[in-house]
């Protein structure tokens, strides 16, 4: 009887400690997308901050970019997301639309309204995540897309990566096609790739050229596609001339992935890549000692248009007010270090005096800083629409049809405006 007292009151004890809320943990969850040398750094913060925050832990978790893309999608819808989740900005039209972001607080974030805030960013860098007066993702990095070129290869054909790399997409055919490499019949090295693992990226390389060629994906209101302009298929037959009249290119050498999307250029299987600031750390300075990194290839240098783009963090309304509190003081941990984000990632970050930070001069000419931000400051958004994803999809259908199957190009781009427009008109 006595033991079975002693038992009875020891489990009551346990569940007093675990109820009271001295002793109770209040988790939150973090979802964010696949990069490997990102992810390691919020696994560093995640890891410091459990430290210093036992009671309110955080456990996260990351994924492919795409398919993250729609399962967060999904769950946002579900009422299943995270409690805090990375989201890219383009997603931000959609979200807002269907309600599924809380608004960020930024007195809970030191700052005394929205308008202080945005005195601590680069002008305009809060911008692309404000709606009808209220931010809803607070940006821990600002990127552009700038192209890669492999200064061996270059010397093995001749040239010489310092003078003679693509300004031009007619250069880069022209320049690409002696940087070929072929085993009998079969290329084994290609000159230049257009990444092909991902309907975002083929979105902001065409979106992209679409706008340097004086066109859009789709008109000023929004509702109708117009990629099968005159400047949309002049954009499309871009990439075909690059495989087909050039034969500089071939997306059957590629392996790159989610993952790790501009892996073929440090794996030899390419010697020119367009990709982001982040692959500097991906690579890692042995391999980057090999490469070169140029400005985004243009129809008119005079002009330049680029692809910008960001990733930020936001909050899941349906949390409770207490919770999202938390959440506020984990992001604000998250941001806190804008230099040992760009050290750990290579990605600029938006804060105002990043570029006045220490070491910043010399990483403008050692890790390509300079040639980042010149890239990003001529940089435009992906296309807003609360259909992104289905208009990515329609686009990286029609381009996988010209490219692999060599379709005209205007018969491509009139299939993807009829799937564009279908989706447009569904609510």
């Amino acid at each position: 009887m006595r033991r079975f007292l002693m038992t009875q009151l020891l489990v009551g004890f346990v569940t007093v400690l675990l109820w009271n809320p001295a002793f109770a943990q209040t988790r939150i969850t973090w979802w964010e997308h696949s990069n490997p040398p990102h992810n390691n750094y919020s696994k560093d913060l995640v890891a410091a901050w459990n430290k210093k925050n036992p009671k309110t832990p955080v456990q996260y978790d990351f994924f492919a970019m795409t398919p993250y893309f729609q399962k967060l999608t999904a769950a946002l819808s579900t009422r299943s997301a995270a409690d805090m989740f990375t989201l890219i900005d383009f997603l931000l039209p959609g979200f807002t639309a269907k309600k599924v972001l809380a608004p960020i607080r930024p007195e809970w974030l030191g700052f005394k309204d929205l308008e202080d805030m945005k005195k601590a960013y680069i002008p305009g860098a809060l911008d692309g995540y404000i709606h009808e007066g209220k931010l809803y993702a607070i940006p821990p990095i600002a990127s552009g897309f700038s192209l890669f070129i492999n200064r061996k290869h270059f010397k093995e054909a001749g040239l010489d990566a310092d003078k003679d790399y693509p300004r031009t997409w007619e250069d880069v055919g022209r320049i690409g096609k002696k940087l070929v490499k072929m085993r009998g019949s079969r290329m084994v090295r290609e000159g230049f790739d257009f990444a092909m693992h991902s309907s975002t990226w083929t979105m902001w390389y065409f979106n992209t050229t679409i706008r340097q060629y004086g066109g859009e994906v789709l008109d000023a209101s929004g509702k109708k596609c117009t990629s099968n302009s005159e400047a949309g298929v002049k954009a499309m037959n871009v990439r075909a001339r690059i495989a087909h009249h050039y034969k500089a290119s071939d997306p059957t050498v590629s392996f790159g992935t989610n993952a790790l999307p501009a892996d073929d250029i440090p794996k030899g299987r390419v010697s020119m890549f367009i990709t982001h600031a982040g692959s500097v750390a991906q690579f890692g300075p042995k391999m980057m000692k090999d490469l070169k990194v140029v400005p985004f290839p243009q129809v008119d240098p005079k002009n330049p248009v680029t692809p910008i783009y960001g990733f930020a963090m936001a909050v899941n309304p349906h949390i409770s007010e207490a919770k999202q509190k938390i959440v506020h003081a984990v992001l604000k941990h998250v941001v806190n270090d804008s230099k040992t984000w760009y050290e750990r990632t290579s990605y600029p970050h938006p804060d105002k005096n990043f570029l006045n930070l220490p070491g910043m001069e010399e990483a403008r000419t050692k890790n390509y800083l300079g040639v980042f931000v010149k890239d990003i400051s001529n940089g435009r958004f992906l296309q807003r629409s609360d259909k992104i994803l289905e208009l990515n999809q329609a686009i990286h259908r029609a381009m996988e049809r010209v490219v692999l199957k060599k379709e005209d190009s205007k018969k491509s781009l009139d299939q993807a405006c009829k799937e564009i427009d279908a989706a447009l008109a569904k609510k």
